[in-house]
């Protein structure tokens, strides 16, 4: 077996899909407080459970969520849904330098987070000039001292035209990181903005690195619009493409996110770009593109001047908190089940790729710790007259009564911790389904949940569209209105109306609203807010500029990192 794939031996538990009838157990346990009716006695049954199914090694933990756990087959019903929800582990890191201590390279190599390299793209034309350009050149400071001796850091600043200020390389000793320090500090403003060839340098560098890190990212900030070399939307997100890619894609023509092995033996994958768009006058539709070139980057609004080092501390603590890249969730029906009329419906993911045998594979990305995804499947439900001919009985045989599998789930991805590709075992979803019964037990909080999230992304991409194409905010406004509605209907029916992402998910609703009051409003802020809500609830990644906005995706790094360098540049 080749030595960069981790067994499956070495999983906690290995599901067979073709002995699932033995399993007898579903993989997920109830919510607390989604018990089901013991006076139905199709609600009462309540199979085995396998708990230890859902186990996946430590980086990540994977398990299947059906919307109910009960379906009778003469309920009106025809499809539900059900939740594969991953979650990475928390991390644990060396303590930060002391606050006194601006040059100290903290060795965290080896103690818990993947080494990183880094190269930082920033715009130095004349609109950056006076507080704008020094309060960047304060947070790259901070974001320095941040860094270990085992990460790898560059600069690459771009007005007319890109220049390379800093190489990039190991920040192995204090004298690096002071000389570092210094060329920043020297840094000053000229000529127009070739964003195009920021970009390019600063993917030049990182790949001209020899045995690279798996963790590769750029931080790309500019306050206007490209007019200086490519500077069309549509050519300057082919050209990031073209620049992010791994070495395989060049060397072979694929798209998409892929794992290559570096001269080291150690897997690596696409450099990811994180874009901070500065002030209101920025192109976020182009950034906000520019983002996506490859899995993983993030847009930034940065509204306020201040909010710069939080943003970038917000995107550091996500980056030196990988835990897993290039993650694939891979769906399928058990063949046994496709007797039974089972099939998938729809995948609801943006990324969700149907493959030649009706199976689907997603891919979502890498992770930071304690960062959470959710993929939603709809699958058909087994039928009631192919129940009764696969039982070989009457309507009360025993095997009507066993949960029937709907769904097959397993997760491949490149652990970054332990430096290997792993794969899990099965993970397997099932339905009860009690025939000559109409009974369906109560929702699924989380499933439910999730799929309200994927509604209001949904809403908040059409507004857009809409604005974009017709420019009536007053149709938007009232769509907006009317979801919100429908939302807290919903909430209140399912007993969530105080839950975290319902309340977030309302409040973030009337602050678009606000963006809304007219067409200025909308260009200036509107635009760029709706944005990142969609690519936040999208993505299920925090990306806040102001660290003490509440959001339910920042993980404990990212909320760490972000209020430490918001603090320290107030000093």
């Amino acid at each position: 077996m080749d030595e960069n794939i981790i067994s499956t031996d070495d999983f906690v538990h290995i599901v067979k899909t073709d002995d699932f009838a033995a399993l007898g157990g579903r993989v997920r346990e109830q919510e607390e407080g989604q018990e089901e009716d013991g006076d139905n006695k199709s609600q009462s049954f309540s199979p085995p459970k396998d708990p230890e199914a859902m186990a996946m090694p430590s980086t990540l933990h994977a398990k299947v969520s059906p919307r109910h756990d009960v379906i009778g087959t003469k309920s009106s019903l025809e499809s539900t849904e059900f939740c594969t929800t991953v979650t990475a582990r928390e991390l644990v890191v060396p303590s930060p330098p002391d606050d006194n201590d601006s040059t100290t390279a903290t060795s965290n190599a080896g103690q818990g987070r993947a080494p990183v390299d880094i190269v930082v793209a920033l715009d130095i034309s004349g609109s950056m000039n006076g507080r704008k350009l020094d309060l960047c050149k304060d947070t790259l400071c901070l974001l320095l001292r941040e860094l270990s001796s085992q990460d790898r850091f560059g600069l690459v600043v771009f007005g007319s035209e890109a220049k390379l200020e800093i190489p990039t390389r190991k920040l192995s000793t204090k004298e690096i990181k002071e000389a570092a320090i210094s060329k920043i500090k020297s840094l000053d403003t000229y000529g127009c903005t070739n964003m195009s060839g920021g970009i390019g340098l600063a993917a030049q560098e990182l790949h001209s690195v020899e045995s690279p890190h798996a963790v590769r990212a750029i931080f790309l900030l500019t306050d206007g619009h490209a007019n200086v070399g490519i500077s069309d939307r549509e050519g300057i997100v082919a050209l990031t493409k073209g620049c992010l890619g791994s070495f395989h894609d060049h060397q072979h023509g694929q798209q998409g996110s892929t794992i290559t092995t570096t001269s080291s033996s150690q897997p690596s994958s696409d450099i990811v770009i994180h874009c901070f768009g500065y002030g209101v006058d920025h192109d976020r539709e182009m950034l906000g593109d520019i983002s996506k070139a490859t899995p993983g980057g993030t847009y930034y609004f940065v509204d306020k001047d201040s909010d710069v080092s939080s943003a970038f501390g917000d995107a550091l603590g996500g980056i030196l908190s990988v835990v897993a890249q290039n993650v694939t969730v891979q769906i399928k029906v058990p063949q046994e089940s496709c007797a039974l009329g089972v099939g998938i419906k729809s995948v609801k993911h943006e990324k969700a790729i149907k493959q030649m045998d009706g199976s689907f594979h997603v891919s979502i990305g890498d992770f930071y710790a304690e960062e959470s995804r959710d993929v939603i499947v709809e699958t058909t439900l087994a039928r009631d007259q192919s129940l009764k001919e696969v039982s070989g009985g009457d309507d009360d045989d025993d095997h009507n009564h066993e949960p029937i599998p709907h769904v097959v789930v397993n997760v491949v991805y490149l652990d970054t911790i332990q430096r290997k590709l792993a794969r899990s075992p099965d993970i397997v979803g099932y339905i009860s389904r009690p025939s000559n019964s109409d009974a369906v037990s109560k929702p699924n909080a989380h499933v439910a949940l999730q799929c309200i999230r994927i509604q209001t992304t949904q809403i908040l991409n059409e507004t857009a569209a809409s604005i974009a194409q017709y420019g009536d905010l007053a149709k938007a406004r009232s769509n907006i209105h009317d979801f919100m509605k429908k939302l807290q209907q919903e909430a209140q029916q399912l007993e969530l109306t105080s839950n975290p992402l319902i309340v977030q998910l309302l409040n973030e609703l009337n602050t678009a609203l606000s963006g809304l009051v007219s067409h200025a409003e909308y260009q200036a802020v509107g635009a760029k807010y709706i944005q990142t809500r969609c690519d936040q609830h999208s993505l299920q990644r925090c990306s806040e500029a102001n660290e003490d906005v509440a959001n339910l995706y920042r993980s404990s790094k990212k909320s760490e990192m972000a209020t430490r360098m918001k603090t320290l540049s107030k000093k």
